[in-house]
């Protein structure tokens, strides 16, 4: 149940797609990534375009391109956008299977009443039918299931531009409309790159990427922050009356270091709930391991040099704790706990869902530079996770803890993870 389109065609040399579709990025402001079979042009967040090609069978010296693009969960703006910058790329012999009928008929009105709202009004129906016959506690619409998960918060609706209640967003379609809705729902709901389409990208930044942490702290924070800063002042000099989210952008101005440039009068975007879904914990992915991490900490492959390595997550500027995620995997058989827990003081053992846990603490070096860590396994299926938590204060332990007694994990398919 989604829209989007489907392309194929030929070409006599890819170097020219791809030359084209560089000089299209740099024009437009989209991300493009080049691979050796196909290219991915990205126009905005969640609004990717996959292009891939291969030799032609059927036709010696051409190569036969195809490309594939879901456009529902971001807009019939990306829609459009996507399918100009297919017609520019020179592509022969093209057949476009649009399931809007956009690309024939061309009336953009014409594909938000037809395809757009009705899909987004049904989604919204699917919302209501699982919160009344599941007892759904949060529902993750548009959401990419490779970042991690918000905080549960009871019967909302989490989406990239924001946390809701179902109540809220049927109060919008039944009090102001299918296009009020529309406008909190699609990150680009209109035919250009307008005031909307600037404070919605700011918006889905808001929400889903920033740290709320000063620019100081890393490259990602500054360019994030300085994302959001731009884009709402765009589109408040585009449109002075378009609300905002006022107080949350000079939150941002004052992490970034800028003195706010939109002043004075403000219409402001209300929230039932504090925009930004980091401010709170979040639930993190690795393999079939779930686990619930302060939103603000920062990622890293922490590479070993020997091919493998450990996820890494922490907040460097305030000293905190530091956690690491290796992954194990049987070839045959389920797992079992491996580590020599010797030295190790306070042992607990315990289930989680999917699987089992066990882990205990233990003091490194001496007074001066003494810091503790807690030892934790985790086996679930044919998999071992071995996690540890190095911090610095004894008081951060039961923080620690709290966060370790909400570790879950989900059946996996045996090609999931890499052996080892």
């Amino acid at each position: 149940m989604s829209v989007g389109f489907y392309v194929t065609g030929n070409v006599n040399k890819v170097e020219k797609i791809i030359e084209i579709a560089c000089n299209i990025t740099e024009k437009m402001g989209y991300r493009i990534g080049v691979a050796k079979e196909g290219i991915r042009i990205q126009l905005c967040p969640r609004g990717d375009l996959d292009i891939v090609w291969s030799q032609d069978e059927e036709k010696p010296g051409q190569w036969r391109v195809e490309a594939e693009c879901q456009t529902s969960q971001v807009g019939a703006g990306f829609h459009k956008a996507a399918l100009e910058v297919i017609d520019a790329l020179g592509i022969e012999n093209m057949m476009v299977d649009d399931e809007t009928d956009y690309y024939s008929h061309r009336d953009f009105e014409r594909m938000k009443r037809e395809h757009f709202y009705p899909w987004m009004t049904q989604i919204l129906g699917i919302c209501q039918k699982l919160f009344s016959e599941d007892d759904s506690d949060q529902i993750c619409l548009c959401w990419d299931m490779d970042l991690y998960k918000p905080e549960k918060v009871e019967r909302t609706v989490v989406m990239p531009l924001g946390r809701y209640t179902l109540e809220t967003l049927k109060g919008i379609l039944e009090q102001q409309g299918v296009e009020a809705l529309a406008e909190r729902f699609f990150l680009w709901k209109n035919e250009e790159r307008d005031a909307l389409f600037y404070r919605n990208r700011a918006l889905h930044e808001l929400w889903v990427s920033c740290y709320f942490a000063p620019s100081s702290r890393s490259e990602r924070d500054r360019e994030i922050n300085g994302s959001i800063l731009d884009d709402l002042e765009r589109a408040y000099e585009m449109d002075a009356q378009l609300p905002i989210p006022y107080e949350t952008y000079k939150e941002v101005c004052r992490l970034h270091g800028r003195t706010p440039v939109i002043q004075g009068e403000v219409a402001s975007l209300s929230y039932e709930f504090p925009v930004g879904y980091r401010k709170k914990s979040v639930v993190e992915a690795i393999g079939c391991l779930r686990l619930t991490l302060p939103g603000s900490y920062l990622y890293e492959w922490e590479d070993d040099g020997g091919g493998g390595g450990a996820d890494l997550w922490c907040d460097d500027s305030v000293d905190s704790p530091v956690w690491r995620v290796s992954s194990f995997r049987r070839r045959e058989g389920a797992a079992g706990f491996v580590k020599d827990l010797k030295g190790v003081r306070d042992i607990e053992e315990f289930e989680i869902p999917n699987g089992r846990m066990r882990y205990g603490w233990r003091v490194y070096g001496k007074k001066s530079d003494r810091y503790y860590m807690i030892e934790c396994e985790v086996i679930t299926g044919q998999s071992l996770y071995l996690v540890t938590i190095a911090y610095l204060k004894r008081e951060e332990k039961k923080g620690i803890l709290e966060l370790l007694h909400q570790v879950s994990a989900v059946p996996a398919p045996p090609a999931e993870e890499d052996e080892a």
